[in-house]
């Protein structure tokens, strides 16, 4: 038996001398419910971390971590320069962790990005990035209205509204045939960023490609033809595989 468990034997042969073995095991049971009560805080914090802002305010932010976010908030704002600047460093770093498919990792540097300045809109992008590759569709929806709110980047405008529409597409596509209302309500939506997208930039290829995917999961398939050729004109990144295909496919059961 190892040093440290022999000197908990020890001393619970003390107890057990001097109070009696109901003594003893009252005291186990309280200790086995302090011992749960913590692995359920670490539990919550670790699904905490997984969430945007720290799943706040539904969960509360033990006042240790607390604490701990506010060095890290003034040690992170000193390196670099103020909180502002720091914030969009952290968030660059969570858009690397997204790309190398870490979201984890990506989620817990756009919660730090969120913490050095509430008002990130590339937080509350990430935050929609990361919780869309985790299907999490209607949240990541959420967050994206969010960062479209707070974007104060132009020249960022056009990949968010291509993003915003994406996400409120595929959720929409996504809805059972009993929510209808909801899922016109995500497409008109989702068309709307598309269009502003496409007012702003005429050759934005990936807006194209984008509001294309969109109209097929809307059935409008002529539609779609039409922006999947210009988006093929601008070169932009290949469409999911058999696409052209399944939408040639059904224009022609259409006619």
């Amino acid at each position: 038996m190892p040093p440290m468990f022999q000197i908990e034997t020890n001393i619970l042969a003390v107890f057990e001398v001097s109070l009696g073995r109901r003594a003893i095991q009252l005291l186990l049971f309280c200790m086995a419910i302090l011992c749960s009560a913590g692995a359920v805080a670490v539990a919550q914090k670790i699904e905490a971390d997984k969430l945007p802002m720290y799943g706040q305010p539904g969960i509360e932010r033990p006042e240790n971590l607390k604490k701990a976010d506010e060095t890290f908030v003034r040690d992170t704002a000193l390196k670099f320069g103020d909180r502002l600047a720091a914030s969009r460093a952290m968030a660059a770093q969570g858009w690397v962790a997204v790309r190398s498919r870490n979201l984890d990792l990506a989620m817990e540097r756009f919660n730090q990005s969120w913490l050095l300045n509430p008002k990130n809109y590339q937080a509350f992008w990430g935050f929609g990035a990361v919780l869309s590759e985790r299907g999490k569709l209607r949240e990541a929806a959420e967050q994206l209205g969010t960062a479209r709110d707070l974007i104060d980047e132009p020249a960022q405008m056009n990949a968010l509204l291509a993003d915003v529409g994406a996400v409120n597409s595929e959720y929409a596509a996504h809805l059972s045939p009993d929510k209808q209302l909801e899922r016109a309500h995500h497409f008109v939506v989702a068309n709307q960023c598309f269009a502003e997208s496409l007012d702003r930039d005429p050759n934005y290829a990936s807006g194209w490609r984008e509001w294309a995917i969109s109209l097929y999961q809307q059935q409008r398939y002529s539609e779609a033809w039409v922006k999947a050729q210009r988006a093929q004109e601008l070169k932009a990144e290949p469409f999911p595989p058999h696409f052209l295909e399944n939408l040639k496919k059904k224009m022609s059961d259409i006619k």
